[in-house]
């Protein structure tokens, strides 16, 4: 008798928790998300104070919100006024079940 592997693919530990984090707050704007992704070291901002949001900003979205977006389909992100909403897709709430 023959036995399949299955290979299935998840998201780096980095990206889980920035899932969850999402999940916990339901509804989180950029800016706060890129606090508490910083204050938990989920990113590294190696940047001087006068730079520091701005490169804060470029490592979420290059470190977790653009994979969590583009590459699982688990975000979306809306743009309202001044700021950028980020909410989890019904793919995202799915995976948060048995990913977190």
């Amino acid at each position: 008798m023959f036995a399949a592997t299955y290979q299935i693919r998840t998201p780096s530990p980095i990206l889980l928790d920035g899932l969850s984090i999402i999940k916990g707050k339901g509804r989180i704007t950029k800016k706060e998300f890129a606090e508490i992704a910083d204050e938990n070291n989920l990113i590294n901002v190696g940047a001087r104070e006068e730079n520091f949001q701005q490169a804060r900003f470029a490592s979420l979205d290059k470190n977790i919100i653009h994979p969590l977006e583009h590459d699982w389909g688990f975000i979306e992100v809306e743009k309202v006024g001044r700021n950028r909403w980020i909410t989890l897709t019904k793919e995202g709430e799915h995976a948060s079940e048995f990913l977190i």
